[in-house]
């Protein structure tokens, strides 16, 4: 993979690969831009994947295995339902779960909408058990399951395939609008997408000084100023880093903003689940923090939040990656304040929630 051929990569949606499938990474960040869903869409492909993955390709209730691990709600024993043999079919070939999961419907489906926590059982209208977790505990922004006509996403023969775009039937399609004459009967799990963060207007600092992100996505800036990896909340350095890979949305949609107003008279817009350092040096969602808290500015002074207004933004969102990847140089500057980079987008519980910007810190008690 080259920065040239990243740097002509504009995407819609982050992305996550399935682990053989490193190399194809602009070419699935270019599949998540056709395949762009916002959250709900994302949650009913994966309820459509899973359901079918089940009724196609497990057949029966009966069919389910025991793993032995007791439910969090005490409904028995968790039971897996396993759509493709890996040593008999190791791609997957017409499998809704994918080999991340090794073809393991109720683990990709209950993985891919929330972050980890206890796991609940239940039954769904068909007798199958069925994997959630708590409500809070739902990604903001789920991954989901895009298609291709082979399992390699390098491939040149590989043809993108989209589910009906009412989710009626069980099939994979050549056009994204479902014509009957584009059917596929191949189809194989190519890897997961998700979504963006930043509204247009909101400026990054890139070497030099800011910009609004919309203008560094159209200029494919690449010198991205964060955080060194030894920076501390009372030693704040940056140095230029390098831009690894832009996310922005083909389609416009309606996003759950959260504009952060501080005493400085900053202000700071992001959608809900953005990763934010707080004053105590601990990256949180931008949905939970609170007036009186503080926002850490560039320089490390904190800057008390005196304002926040939840509101709605209908068009684009933008996110983007550096080339590092240690936690505190995933840490970047947005309209003058401390964020984190889209590495940290739907992470799980070890990033989002925790203090990463102390030395000496036991980890013990680090969430």
């Amino acid at each position: 993979m080259t920065r040239t051929l990243m740097g002509t990569v504009v995407v819609a949606g982050a992305f996550a690969l399935l682990p053989t499938q490193a190399e194809a990474q602009p070419i699935l960040q270019q599949r998540c831009a056709a395949d762009s869903l916002n959250s709900s869409q994302a949650v009913q492909r994966l309820e459509w994947a899973r359901k079918c993955g089940l009724i196609k390709n497990v057949g029966s209730p009966t069919y389910g295995i025991d793993t032995g691990m007791p439910s969090y709600n005490g409904a028995g024993n968790l039971i897996e339902y396993q759509e493709a043999d890996p040593n008999r079919n190791p791609y997957g070939e017409g499998s809704f779960s994918g080999p991340s999961w090794a073809f393991e419907v109720n683990s990709a489906f209950v993985n891919n909408l929330y972050l980890s926590g206890g796991t609940n059982q239940s039954s769904d209208a068909w007798g199958y058990k069925k994997w959630t977790r708590d409500a809070v505990r739902q990604r903001a922004r789920p991954l989901y399951p895009t298609f291709g006509t082979t399992a390699n996403l390098a491939d040149a023969n590989n043809v993108q395939l989209w589910a009906h775009p009412t989710l009626s039937d069980c099939n994979l399609y050549a056009d994204a609008g479902g014509g009957a004459a584009s059917l596929s009967t191949t189809y194989y799990v190519n890897g997961y997408c998700e979504a963006s963060c930043y509204t247009p207007d909101q400026e990054i600092l890139f070497e030099g000084g800011s910009m609004p992100i919309l203008d560094a996505v159209n200029g494919l800036r690449e010198d991205l100023m964060t955080l060194t990896p030894d920076s501390t909340l009372d030693a704040l350095a940056l140095k230029k880093n390098r831009t690894y890979s832009y996310t922005v949305e083909t389609r416009d949609t309606t996003h759950n903003i959260y504009a952060i107003r501080t005493a400085s008279g900053g202000e700071l817009r992001v959608t809900d689940e953005h990763p934010v350092i707080t004053g105590s040096g601990r990256m949180v969602q931008a949905q939970t923090l609170k007036v009186g808290q503080d926002l850490v500015r560039a320089d490390g002074s904190p800057d008390r939040i005196v304002g926040i207004e939840k509101t709605e933004h209908f068009g684009k969102v933008y996110n983007l990656r550096p080339v590092s990847h240690d936690l505190v140089s995933n840490v970047l500057v947005a309209q003058g304040f401390l964020v984190g980079s889209s590495n940290f987008q739907n992470d799980d519980v070890g990033y989002i929630n925790r203090i990463i910007l102390f030395r000496h810190i036991p980890s013990a008690v680090i969430p």
